[in-house]
C-alpha cells in the first residue's frame, strides 16, 4: 500500500489506459504518420552505426511506451526492414494485444521450459515479427540474465536489421539494468503532462550509470492538432 502511494507521486494525474494499438499506415500524411517516419530515420542512422539492439523505456507506467515500440517496428517495417519485437515487460506484457496474436510461448518458455527458438518467433499482419512473454516469469531477472536469453539475442542480431525490446518502467523494476547489457542504445520515453519531472530526472541517473548510450528521447502523448507540418500545393 505504501509503495503504490509513493509511485502516484510520479505523475500529473491519472490517466484513463487506452491500450496500445497500431496506429500509424503505410504512406499515411497525418502529423502522427510523419513524426513516426522521423523517429524512423533516425533509428535508421542507428542501424547504419552497426547498432541493432534498442531498448525502449519510460519512467513509469502508462506512459505510450509499448504503443511507441510497436509503431516505431511498423514503421521500419514499412522501410522493407527486418524487426523483431520482444516483450520484456514481463509483469505487464501487452505485444500480443497489439500485434493480434497468441500469448502462448515465448522468452519464458524458450529459457525456462527449452522451447526451441522458431514457435516463440511470431509473424504478425504488420511485417513485424514478434516474441512475446509466453509463460508467467516470477523472476525475471533469472531470465535475462541467463545464457539462453544471450543465445536468443545473439541469434536474433543474425537473421534481424533490428530488434526492439518492450521494457519495464525504471521507476518501476530494476529489470532496465540487466536488460542493458544487450542493448545498443536506449530510447527513453516521456509522456506529456503526466510525468512528473522529478520521476524522468530520477530515471535519466539511473539510466545514465549503464554503460549503455541513451541515444534519443521521444515525447508521447502530445495531441497532433497542436502541432502540424506539410507542404503547400
Amino acid at each position: 500500500m505504501n509503495k503504490m502511494k509513493n509511485l502516484t507521486g510520479l505523475f500529473r494525474k491519472k490517466r484513463p489506459n487506452l491500450g496500445a494499438k497500431i496506429m500509424i499506415t503505410k504512406g499515411g500524411r497525418t502529423s502522427l504518420d510523419e513524426s513516426y517516419n522521423r523517429l524512423k530515420d533516425n533509428v535508421l542512422h542507428f542501424g547504419a552505426l552497426g547498432k541493432k539492439v534498442l531498448q525502449v523505456e519510460a519512467s513509469i507506467a502508462g506512459e505510450g511506451k509499448t504503443t511507441l515500440v510497436a509503431n516505431l517496428g511498423v514503421s521500419l517495417a514499412f522501410n522493407d526492414k527486418k524487426v523483431v519485437v520482444i516483450d520484456l515487460d514481463f509483469r505487464n506484457p501487452e505485444i500480443s494485444k497489439v500485434f493480434g496474436v497468441d500469448e502462448a510461448i515465448g522468452v519464458g518458455d524458450y529459457v525456462l521450459e527449452d522451447a526451441p527458438l522458431e514457435p516463440i518467433i511470431k509473424s504478425t499482419a504488420y511485417g513485424v515479427d514478434v516474441i512475446t512473454r509466453g509463460r508467467v516469469v516470477y523472476n525475471s531477472s533469472f531470465v535475462l540474465d541467463s545464457k539462453k536469453m544471450a543465445e536468443l539475442i545473439d541469434v536474433l542480431k543474425e537473421k534481424y536489421d533490428f530488434i526492439l525490446l518492450d521494457c519495464p518502467p525504471v521507476l518501476m523494476m530494476s529489470d532496465y539494468m540487466h536488460i542493458a547489457k544487450y542493448s545498443d542504445g536506449i530510447l527513453y520515453t516521456v509522456s506529456a503532462n503526466f510525468v512528473k519531472r522529478s520521476a524522468v530526472r530520477d530515471s535519466l541517473v539511473l539510466l545514465s550509470k549503464l554503460q549503455v548510450p541513451i541515444v534519443g528521447s521521444v515525447m508521447t502523448g502530445v495531441n497532433p492538432s497542436d502541432a502540424f507540418y506539410g507542404y503547400s500545393k
